[in-house]
């Protein structure tokens, strides 16, 4: 068996071995060990792998290598340079191209006196790594080598990438490519009425008879709940969120007494303390949010301004902007009744946002040009008696920023456009000039709504601005 050290031979395994190709190293009765050896077409791990003639279904010699090619690291297989992209030459027609010398091995015997194309016999070229004689190695797609590399194939266009295409995918593979699934034409052989009709059949008491194939079995989800105010309370306007739940406006005389009744229970500060939070996010999404404000973009950080009147609206604006002072936003306050007529709860509230970092600017030009704009000039507590705060109103008309407007009166300020307006617990009928309406959470009991004679559920989730339309 040593004669045959030398050899390249194509072996054929079956499953699950698979083929081999490479050079035999050494042979015996009943093992032969290949050198740099491709296994279904790709490089083996290790560098040699030694087959049982046991596991041999089919072995066939593709060429004689040299002597010397024996003791190479690695076999190497000529391939010529074609400058076309697209048109590279195959394994097998380089091997055409350079016949090897194999007609004394052609011509030989063994010692029992069989030629040895009995034993094996040899290819008339060589195909690519992986080409078996039983497939193409795992697509089990292949063909005779010869067959491929012809002169005929080679006369006709993409013939070769047409083949390395199916080495690599298989030769079933282009039609699937080129066709679509069907969708409607597949829908449509699903018939649904035989199918309920079967179903009807097998399970009478499965299915009612009222149900038709074209109904939902499960029952739709409960309606949204309502806010449901007295006829005397209600506002001329009813606003509904985006997911479809309605909540009503309320009357002025409404919302003064839901703040009095927070006021009676204790909860006024904590309220105020949330509709600040509230003011604060709004006023951070309408200055650009995490856009702006990032440790990259330090030197461009936004500029608030608060206009805030001497009363308890006042001081919850000026918590607000000591909170946007704390995300680091530049916030600036200017008292409309000036400082020496601001009360105890808003020289407080000053005081804390001096040491946030926050400015109380001493008039309108001192003010900086700023990026949102927060009132707080109305107290939904006093009603209607209320300065009317026209210097700094005149200053928000002519700035160029957004406007936030909270807890505005029912009929808004002349002049004035805001971009939104921050309203607690119920809202009221806002004019159009007041921009988007927006629903704080300030979390008042619902005995407090029963005692107002309010129907109450809380519209907002897991949000606690709610916006409405």
């Amino acid at each position: 068996m040593s004669k045959w050290v030398g050899y390249a031979v194509s072996v054929s395994c079956g499953e699950p071995l698979g083929c081999y190709q490479g050079t035999i190293l050494e042979a015996d009765g009943n093992t032969i060990t290949l050198n740099k050896a491709f296994r279904n077409g790709f490089p083996y791990p290790k560098s040699q792998v030694t087959l049982n003639a046991a596991d041999i279904k089919d072995l066939k010699i593709i060429e004689v290598n040299q002597p010397s090619a024996v003791e190479q690291s690695h076999s190497t297989v000529a391939v010529s340079k074609n400058n076309k992209k697209g048109q590279r030459a195959t394994v097998c027609e380089n091997l055409q191209a350079n016949p090897s010398q194999t007609s004394e091995r052609q011509n030989s015997t063994d010692a029992s006196g069989k030629p040895a194309a009995a034993r094996a016999a040899p290819a008339p070229s060589r195909g690519k790594p992986g080409d078996g004689p039983g497939g193409r190695g795992k697509s089990g797609a292949g063909k005779c080598c010869a067959a491929e590399c012809g002169p005929a194939a080679k006369g006709r266009p993409h013939e070769r990438a047409r083949r390395r295409d199916e080495a690599c995918f298989g030769d079933a593979a282009e039609p699937a490519f080129r066709d679509d699934f069907d969708f409607e034409g597949n829908l449509a052989l699903f018939d649904k009425r035989a199918l309920w009709a079967e179903m009807r059949g097998a399970r009478p008491d499965l299915l009612p008879p009222s149900f038709r194939h074209d109904e939902n079995v499960l029952g739709a989800a409960p309606p949204p709940a309502r806010i449901a105010l007295p006829a005397a309370l209600r506002g001329p306007v009813e606003y509904a969120a985006d997911d479809g739940r309605a909540v009503p406006a309320a009357a002025p005389r409404l919302r003064r007494a839901l703040w009095a009744g927070l006021r009676a229970r204790g909860l006024l500060e904590q309220a105020r303390t949330l509709l600040a939070r509230a003011a604060a996010d709004v006023a951070l999404r309408l200055a650009g949010g995490g856009r702006r404000l990032e440790p990259r973009n330090a030197h461009q950080a936004p500029v608030a301004v608060v206009l805030a009147a001497a009363h308890g609206a006042g001081a919850c604006g000026v918590r607000a902007a000591r909170l946007l002072a704390a995300h680091g936003v530049r916030a600036h306050v200017l008292l409309s009744a000036g400082a020496a007529g601001a009360g105890a709860e808003v020289r407080a509230e000053l005081r804390q946002l001096a040491a946030a970092g926050g400015v109380l600017a001493a008039g309108a030009g001192a003010l900086p040009a700023p990026d949102v704009v927060l009132l707080a000039l109305h107290d939904p507590e006093l009603g209607d008696a209320q300065a009317a705060h026209g210097a700094a109103l005149r200053w928000a008309a002519g700035a160029r920023a957004a406007v936030l407007a909270l807890e505005p009166p029912p009929q808004g300020w002349p002049g004035v456009a805001a971009r939104a307006s921050l309203q607690a617990g119920l809202p009221g009928a806002l004019p159009a000039a007041l921009g988007r309406v927006l629903l704080a959470n300030v979390a008042p009991p619902a005995a407090l709504f029963r005692e107002l004679g309010v129907s109450y559920q809380p519209p907002f989730g897991a949000s606690s601005v709610l916006a409405l339309n």
